[in-house]
């Protein structure tokens, strides 16, 4: 069994522990949380993930897996030490590097000849390079090797992603370390593409770069179609359909990304504009454009009610940050919430999955368990996270809860007939708000 230390417990070290442990490595994940590691070392996971669960289990019971708080003892006589940070973000989408580097000073006294250092966490380009300088001044003899990989997992389908990336990149600059790697990795069922180290660290931020780009370009042709009543999603469809564009193109209309995955790379592309003096205009324009797309929920809302929501009561369906995840961590939802209590409105809200640990830490809405509680007396339904169990909802006793009458599908989740035949009246985002082809 080849030993692998992962440090970072968050949700793409959670499951690269799981599937390394599952691959048959001998694995050692540790992160300073406490009660992080208390909960994975009892078999469950800080976050939902269809069926990581399981799958930690699996490695516990194998005793393949093991968790600690101490990540300096954890990478002691490992052959592979993976840093998988989630690397947190302010409220500006600035990520915030103090625990990671505060990790590499810690763990370097305690790394072994001939050790790989992984970087999956999102850090910005040239990061790997301080990484082999800050341990090479502190151990000049440690014979090491360091790499970088393109982190892209996705809530919701992240195991499945990590057994077969979608962008299965290794950077280093030293021929024995991706040999080495593409050992480590050999159970994946893909074809391993080999760049420079800051090839691969700039490979994140383009691609991110690109899908915020897309999906800032979605929502304006989506808005621009509400105005002359054409249907946007039709038209990604049909987009779709040009090889240049891709079947796979992000081009329906919505709401704007959230989640800090997107936005992050976006606001260290910027920085590093600024840093060498180049303009990025473009990615200046999607930062703004991202800005205002979901303010869009309120301003839609208040044109409805005469220009103000003050004393309006809206029931939000879907808390969380996407489908498929419990974490409620910069969530649109939530921050659309308290755009929302901000200008008057009294919110509830209700989801099937969110964490009902961390629904404690927010005061902008009032949360209920199911959905008729939440639309009981409101005057607007707001759909933010299609959550399947949505889908049928019965309208007629939602319009007979509700005070008012008004259903804003941000999603484009329903069928716009089903809910009409209701009684009620349906928005959307980007489909046409006069006319339907």
């Amino acid at each position: 069994m080849t030993a692998v230390a992962i440090v970072g417990l968050w949700h793409q070290g959670v499951v690269a522990a799981a599937c390394h442990a599952d691959w048959g490595h001998d694995v050692i994940a540790a992160d300073y949380n406490r009660a992080t590691v208390a909960m994975l070392s009892e078999g469950k996971a800080p976050l939902f993930e269809p069926g990581l669960d399981e799958l930690l289990s699996r490695g516990l019971a194998a005793h393949r897996l093991q968790f600690s708080e101490t990540p300096a003892d954890a990478v002691t006589g490992r052959r592979f030490v993976i840093l998988a940070f989630d690397t947190p973000v302010d409220a500006d989408d600035r990520s915030d590097f103090a625990e990671f580097w505060r990790t590499v000073e810690e763990i370097t006294p305690n790394l072994c000849d001939y050790v790989v250092i992984h970087v999956t966490a999102q850090v910005p380009v040239g990061t790997c390079d301080e990484v082999r300088k800050r341990i090479s001044k502190v151990r000049p003899t440690l014979m090491f090797g360091i790499s970088y990989s393109p982190e892209n997992l996705r809530l919701g389908v992240a195991i499945e992603r990590f057994r077969r990336p979608p962008l299965p990149v290794i950077g280093s600059d030293d021929e024995w370390v991706l040999r080495a790697l593409e050992a480590l990795y050999s159970s994946c069922e893909v074809q391993w593409h080999r760049c420079g180290i800051r090839t691969a660290e700039m490979s994140k931020h383009a691609l991110n770069g690109f899908l915020a780009t897309s999906v800032c370009f979605a929502n304006e042709i989506g808005n621009l179609c509400d105005e002359v009543g054409a249907d946007g999603y039709r038209l990604a469809e049909l987009l779709r359909l040009e090889p240049r564009v891709g079947a796979k193109a992000m081009l329906f209309p919505g709401l704007g990304f959230s989640g800090g995955t997107l936005a992050r790379d976006i606001q260290t592309l910027r920085a590093l504009g600024d840093r060498v003096g180049v303009e990025t205009p473009l990615l200046d324009g999607t930062w703004q454009s991202n800005q205002q797309q979901n303010r869009c929920v309120v301003r839609r809302l208040k044109a409805v009610f005469g220009g103000s929501l003050k004393g309006r009561r809206i029931a939000v369906l879907g808390l969380t940050y996407k489908v498929g995840t419990s974490t409620l961590r910069r969530s649109a939802a939530v921050e659309i919430s308290r755009d929302l209590a901000a200008a008057g409105a009294s919110v509830s809200a209700t989801d099937p999955k969110a964490d009902r640990g961390e629904l404690r830490g927010y005061s902008s809405f009032v949360f209920h368990e199911t959905v008729l509680e939440a639309v009981r007396h409101s005057d607007a339904v707001v759909l933010m996270t299609p959550w399947t169990e949505f889908r049928d909802i019965d309208f007629s006793a939602v319009k007979a809860a509700m005070r008012g009458e008004v259903v804003f599908d941000t999603a484009n989740f329903w069928n716009p007939d089903v809910v009409a035949a209701a009684g009620l009246r349906y928005l959307n985002i980007g489909r046409g708000r006069h006319t339907r082809n």
